[in-house]
């Protein structure tokens, strides 16, 4: 945001700026009072995060432009077009709201991509209709589930060779009356529990410590809790401040 606002200053030097984000002190307080003067039309550029987008009624904003606005089809996340698609809805639905007509425009390198075009066309429920198809072809939520396994040490070589044992390990367990597991560089036949990665996690860095993940895939008969029990159980010990974490229907991917 810092350079958009550098860039703002030397293209609209007379123009009355904000730069909006909840990263910045002052808390809740702070952010009321200034959305509060947005809405009074206080501001004639404001730039900000996803915060702007979030439900606030601005009925003298006229324009919208989102920079990189398919940013976040790029991160893993199963639901990234569906959280892609709400959250430009909502940011371009700000402009326009008052008395005069509103305009939106998005920077994105996919313009054929099936949430820019729906927001082109307008039509959320073809949009929705075509996520849902591809989630049950795929065998995603909520036609499947999906387990994350976080591995992460201080050491980055250490924690990608402790999850590559612990895949290893998910793909030599024996089949179970309530599971099957793919086998290893194999294409997963109907009813088994896929095992994809390990791969370093988007935010690979957090709190000095390296991240990677392993993403369990299940169909929603199989004992997706029994599988973790016993791939924890045979998986090798967590040596060197290795820490192994779980996270059952996962809601972020990072």
């Amino acid at each position: 945001m810092e350079r958009l606002a550098e860039e703002a200053a030397t293209l609209f030097p007379d123009a009355r700026t904000l730069v909006l984000s909840s990263d910045f002190p002052g808390g809740t307080e702070r952010l009321r009072r200034e959305l509060e003067q947005i809405e009074r039309g206080a501001f004639d550029l404001v730039i900000g995060t996803q915060l702007v987008a979030k439900g606030h009624n601005f009925p003298l904003l006229t324009l919208v432009g989102v920079v990189d606005s398919d940013l976040g089809l790029g991160t893993g996340d199963p639901r990234a077009a569906e959280r892609t698609f709400q959250l430009l809805a909502q940011v371009t639905g700000r402009a326009g709201r008052g008395d005069k007509p509103g305009r939106a425009l998005l920077q994105t390198y996919q313009p054929e991509h099936p949430v820019i075009r729906a927001l082109l066309s307008g039509d959320a429920e073809q949009f929705y209709a075509q996520e849902i198809a591809l989630r049950e072809r795929a065998g995603l939520p909520p036609f499947g589930r999906l387990a994350a396994l976080i591995i992460s040490a201080k050491d980055a070589s250490l924690a990608e060779s402790h999850a590559r044992a612990l895949a290893r390990t998910a793909h030599h367990l024996p089949p179970t009356p309530h599971y099957r597991v793919a086998a290893l560089g194999g294409l997963p036949q109907q009813g088994e529990i896929s095992v994809l990665g390990p791969a370093e996690a988007p935010i690979s860095l957090v709190r000095g410590r390296y991240r990677y993940r392993l993403l369990v895939k299940a169909p929603r008969k199989a004992d997706l809790q029994g599988f973790l029990r016993d791939l924890l159980a045979a998986a090798p010990p967590e040596r060197g401040g290795v820490r192994v974490q779980v996270d059952v229907d996962p809601q972020s991917f990072f």
